[in-house]
């Protein structure tokens, strides 16, 4: 391949024989894939250069020291006899080293991929008001299971009974103090409990609702009575003086259980409420013990959170870091996947309502999510960063076939691509409410029914859709200056903006979608959310990656409610797959063709002992000034017979 080489120095470009580069016949140009994802370039990290090179760029080290500033390029002559670029590098002066004859000096990759592996794994910090859409979120609340537990608040004897002295007026009735041990009630709910005490009225509740409420209630203990009172009776009523359940006590000293269940509907502005009932001025009531359990939905009141587009986070990642600097343009491929077209991003700060929140992400666990969820992987061209999905990447519509002309062919089964079990969803989160165990969105695990190896594949999202994630961070706001360990997470939701009226179609808050994503398995399927991103989902977007090993999951394990069905397919049904990116063998050979080809979405073909193998660049590369051919090696997709 004839090639020149330019060497700038302070701004002043210099054409310099390769015997000015002592290294000439080592300088090697190749492209490649890193796994199934868009090919990137590399080339020869240290030059060696000697004559002219060296007097030119220790000139400028010895003027300049660390402000030096080099740079080489290399050109190669064209079919139309003109020269262009191959490839073009800094030169770092921080890593030369001179021994009177040659200058050794590194090579900086300049090039946006480069940039990208360099600063990939750093976690960013952004203010959300500067990333934030217009609209926000109307987050109008996902329904679930309140509950509280009210115990006998009367005197401990020794002999561990609780004792009640019931005393009233002419009614004969007094409310049996009891007190909440724990509780979870969302608040604005219209659900309030309370503490009671004894009370000659109706008016202590121990439940109380502003809302036509169905309340589950279990009580359980028992009593004995003793007194000049004919009988001790305990009755459970409404606020309004319903009476719902009664036990009457027969004659003194006897044991009256009270073990019950039941299913109360509450009106609007009415109560529970629990009273001790007797013919005289006065009772004793011995508890064994005295416990009520109520469980009831429980639903707070909408809130609006910010939300930031993907589109947006990926550009301000890959302004980051580029130091800060413009020039590197993110693209997303809308118009795939529907999932992906109406999702937003929420960070933890945001649904807390923290004043000034804050997004923390890094560029690995955007494209991580991007891949696990979506199966969308990144193509670097140029300097634009374009996510498209890996299906998109792979096609058989553009073929190159060289047939049989090439050399050194070789066929390996790479064991690397082998996987016997896939870990897909989310990371598990333990939440501080018994509700969290209707949570489906986390990890679930799936064997392959290949042994042979013991790889795992991980499509687990670095970003969060548990819905009850969200739910619990809104229902800490007011809690501001409380750290959260989820405070730095980054959540997602499906939501749109766009809603048809007689008018037309206007625009307004981001609605969280529902329609169109039948579940079953949950306690609330009306009010659940983000079902769109459940691991199935998530496996059929990367099905075509998954075919490359097995053409069937079959379900092991899950961190989470495994119960769940979404448009009849269930958590435990087998996953069948139908599609295959490419297989788990890869094929190398030589041709003579001087070119590195640029063709990156090119089936590539040849023909070897009666059978055709087909695939796609894994890696192709070429010593520039040694005319020993293009290596090229191969994700086989296909092998058939001619």
């Amino acid at each position: 391949m004839l090639c020149k080489y330019v060497l700038t120095v302070d701004s002043i470009s210099y054409d310099i024989p390769k015997s000015c580069i002592q290294n000439w016949d080592e300088i090697k140009f190749s492209r490649k894939r890193s796994g199934l994802e868009g090919i990137t370039r590399t080339f020869t990290s240290k030059f060696q250069f000697v004559n002219e090179a060296y007097n030119l760029l220790l000139d400028e080290y010895l003027n300049k020291y660390m402000a030096s500033n080099a740079s080489i390029a290399v050109y190669t002559i064209t079919n139309s006899h003109t020269y262009e670029e191959l490839f073009s590098c800094r030169l770092d002066f921080g890593t030369l080293t001179y021994d009177g004859n040659t200058i050794s000096i590194n090579s900086i990759d300049d090039s946006v991929a480069n940039i990208i592996k360099a600063n990939k794994g750093t976690q960013y910090e952004y203010s959300v008001n500067e990333m934030k859409e217009e609209a926000s979120l109307y987050y109008d609340r996902l329904s679930y299971v309140g509950n509280v537990t009210h115990y006998c608040g009367g005197r401990t004897l020794a002999n561990g009974s609780i004792l009640v002295d019931a005393v009233s007026g002419s009614d004969h009735y007094m409310t049996i103090p009891m007190y909440i041990g724990n509780s979870e009630i969302v608040s604005g709910s219209g659900i309030e409990v309370k503490d009671v005490g004894a009370s000659g009225n109706l008016e202590s509740c121990l439940i109380y609702t502003t809302k036509n409420t169905s309340i589950k209630i279990s009580i359980k203990g028992g009593y004995s009575w003793g007194s000049s009172s004919l009988s001790a009776d305990m009755q459970l009523k409404t606020k309004s003086g319903t009476l719902l359940k009664e036990w009457r006590g027969g004659w003194e000293g006897e044991f009256i259980s009270v073990d019950w269940e039941g299913e109360i509907a509450l009106s609007a502005n009415d109560g529970l409420v629990l009273l001790a009932a007797y013919n005289s001025k006065f009772a004793l009531y011995y508890f064994s013990s005295l416990e009520i359990h109520m469980e009831f939905p429980s639903v707070g009141l909408p809130i609006y959170i910010d939300v930031i587009q993907p589109i947006t986070v990926l550009n301000r990642l890959l302004k980051s870091m580029n130091g800060g600097n413009d020039g590197i343009h993110g693209t997303i491929a809308y118009g795939v996947d529907e999932r992906l077209d109406s999702c937003v991003i929420l960070a933890a700060e945001s649904i807390r309502g923290i004043p000034q929140a804050k997004l923390y992400t890094s560029y690995t666990k955007f494209k991580d999510w991007m891949e696990a969820v979506f199966g969308f992987v990144p193509v670097i061209n140029g300097n634009t960063v374009s996510f498209i999905h890996r299906s998109d990447l792979f096609k058989d519509d553009n073929v190159r076939d060289f047939g049989g002309d090439f050399s050194d062919f070789e066929y390996k089964v790479k064991e690397s691509r082998i996987y016997s079990r896939v870990r897909v969803g989310y990371d598990k989160q333990d939440y501080e409410s018994i509700n969290g165990r209707d949570e489906f969105r986390f990890t679930t695990e799936y064997t392959t029914g290949v042994d042979i190896t013991d790889n795992v594949l991980e499509l687990i999202s670095p970003y969060r859709a548990d819905a009850y994630g969200i739910e619990f961070l809104s229902q800490k706001r007011g809690s501001d200056t409380t750290d959260n360990e989820s405070d730095n997470d980054v959540f997602f939701v499906g939501a749109d903006t766009t809603f048809p009226n007689e008018g037309g179609v206007i625009y307004k808050d981001y609605q969280i979608i529902r329609n169109g994503w039948g579940i079953s398995g949950v306690l609330y399927s009306e009010s659940m959310f983000n079902t769109m991103y459940w691991q199935g989902e998530m496996l059929k977007a990367n099905a075509g990656y998954i075919g490359m090993f097995t053409d069937r999951l079959r379900y092991s394990s899950s961190d989470g409610n495994s119960e769940v069905a979404v448009n009849g397919v269930g958590m435990k049904d087998d996953f069948i797959v139908s599609e295959r990116i490419v297989t788990c063998g890869d094929v190398s050979f030589k041709t003579y063709d001087e070119n590195v080809p640029q063709m990156d979405d090119r089936t590539i073909k040849i023909l070897k002992d009666g059978l055709v193998y087909e695939g796609y660049i894994k890696e192709v590369s070429s010593v520039i000034e040694r005319n020993e051919g293009v290596k090229y090696e191969l994700f086989v997709r296909s092998i058939s017979k001619a």
